[in-house]
């Protein structure tokens, strides 16, 4: 028999056995049941949570021959022959978004349902519709023919307009606990004998951070080793790091152990331990210690003020992280401050000194070192308009559908890394068969990542086994080369390929012939 996935072979099929929603559970059977089914939904809510898996459970049970106590009775016909039933029309927005699409499904919509009582249509990622699909959906949203239902599903329902809600009923999906995800993957290993440590599963639970599917991918990736699962294979493998080791680290702080912080720092650096991801649970900690000293009133080293301030320092860092400083150099200076001991100055100084040496140049020396400089930031901008040009000249919807799913896939499957810490901060706009270009969330971001595109291209390289040259740049930046884009092709202006000049990338020769060329204006 072919292996099945866990998250697909232990995907819920009826409302008992979905998890962590159990007031969005309780509302829809009580609609079956009561026989009132209204003709659009949207469910909204992080990945994972069951969004997608609760509409089908809840198609399967309004069309139901025998429906028991609200959910689908898993024995008629109807119930037996679901995955194939052409009543139930899945669409995926993403790689469906374009108002054809929806035309040709509110010419299908008129025909009656083959077996069951409604004809349901499950609109998944609804979000990514683009606008002229949204207004061809509204008036069939607005009064669809009895027998059909909708049931819309998104990640981003701030992106879905305010005309598709308000003629829809929303229910708000919820980050699954760990207590439930951990019981879920206790089940899943007994059934599937799979020897695993609960501090392990617990820590995978962690790490999925409200996903049913993504606890069980992991789960699912990590049982492909020989042996027991244990937290030690976890941060290996995931390149994670154990709730006990951010608790021994905090409590280094709380007393006032100084060298064994910076041994712990020292560990997690080289590691390669994502710096987000240990932020991130630091800062769970210290909130936890601020509610714990709250409420018991129990005196310190550190009071609630003192860890207050820290997480709300910790917090800060995130959105100063620099690919050009150690972001654990930035911890180091954060968490200085907090200890006590007369010779931390003169340690935290030492660091400085060995991470970055003072060298004394000549004032000469220093203007030919700032030319230089300026001469690379020319040179970057070179390479950014070559390779918007070359993106642009065979530039293609399905080209950039292939790209943003072979991302997605890789951001899911990966829990840390320099590589996703760029990617999870950009989106892909355009990309051809040899191109992509992605702009930065944080326009100030975008420099940093441009010096880091041989990680991205090696992704890429691994993902789908081609070669690819890639590009960061800020969405204002974006929309400009857009419209010039989009003003080329109205006049039949064409962009054509240059080669790259890898073996002498000092010269600007052929970079520079990007811009003399008859065809192409990039200005």
């Amino acid at each position: 028999m072919k292996y099945k996935v866990l998250y697909r072979k232990y995907r819920p099929d009826s409302f008992e056995t979905i998890i962590g929603q159990d007031y969005i559970v309780k509302t829809l059977k009580n609609s079956v049941l009561n026989n009132k089914i209204s003709h659009a939904y949207i469910f909204s809510g992080p990945r994972g949570t069951g969004k997608t898996t609760t509409a089908k459970v809840f198609a399967k049970a309004i069309n139901c021959l025998n429906p028991q106590n609200g959910s689908p009775c898993g024995e008629c016909e109807f119930c037996k022959n679901f995955a194939e039933n052409p009543d139930i029309i899945e669409i995926d927005a993403a790689s469906n978004n374009g108002v054809d699409e929806i035309r040709t499904l509110i010419d299908n919509i008129k025909l009656t349902p083959s077996n069951g009582k409604y004809k349901v249509y499950i609109i998944d990622e609804v979000h990514m519709l683009t606008v002229s699909a949204f207004n061809a959906l509204l008036l069939t949203l607005e009064e669809p023919p009895a027998h059909a239902v909708f049931i819309l599903a998104t990640t981003n329902i701030e992106n879905v307009p305010i005309t598709i809600l308000s003629r829809c009923q929303r229910y708000d999906f919820q980050k699954i606990k760990k207590e439930n995800i951990l019981n879920r993957l206790k089940e899943v290993c007994e059934k599937e004998s799979i020897d695993a440590e609960e501090d392990a599963l617990m820590e995978i639970a962690s790490l999925a951070e409200g996903g049913m599917r993504d606890a069980l991918s992991l789960l699912d990736q990590l049982a492909k080793n020989e042996g027991k699962i244990t937290l030690e294979l976890v941060e290996s493998q995931i390149k994670t790091i154990s709730q006990k080791s951010v608790n021994d680290l905090v409590n280094t702080i709380e007393n006032d152990k100084f060298e064994q912080c910076l041994n712990f720092i020292d560990e997690f650096r080289n590691r390669a331990v994502d710096y987000k991801t240990l932020i991130k649970k630091m800062i769970d900690v210290c909130s936890s210690k601020v509610k714990n000293i709250q409420i018991t009133g129990r005196k310190q080293r550190l009071n609630a003020i003192d860890y207050k301030k820290l997480v709300l320092e910790l917090a800060d860092s995130l959105s100063k992280i620099n690919i050009n400083v150690d972001s654990y150099t930035i911890l180091e200076m954060i968490l200085v401050e907090y200890f006590t001991n007369g010779n931390v100055q003169e340690k935290i100084e030492g660091t400085i000194k060995a991470e970055s040496p003072k060298i004394e140049e000549p004032a000469k020396e220093k203007v030919q070192k700032e030319e230089v400089v300026k001469e690379d930031n020319n040179s970057n901008e070179e390479l950014i308009k070559l390779r918007i040009n070359n993106c642009f000249s065979n530039a293609k919807k399905e080209y950039l559908e292939n790209i943003k799913q072979i991302i997605s896939n890789y951001l899911l499957k990966t829990s840390a890394g320099k590589g996703k810490s760029l990617l999870e901060d950009s989106q892909v706009v355009a990309a051809s068969d040899r191109n992509v270009i992605l702009t930065c969330n944080n326009p100030h971001n975008v420099e940093n990542a441009n010096k880091n595109l041989k990680e991205i291209e090696k992704i890429l390289l691994n993902e789908c086994k081609s070669e690819y040259k890639v590009i960061f740049i800020s969405n204002e930046r974006w929309l400009e080369e857009k419209k010039k884009y989009i003003e080329n092709l109205k006049i039949k202006k064409n962009y054509e390929y240059i080669e790259e000049n890898t073996e002498d990338n000092d010269s600007n020769e052929v970079i520079n012939s990007v811009f003399d060329m008859s065809k192409v204006e990039i200005i």
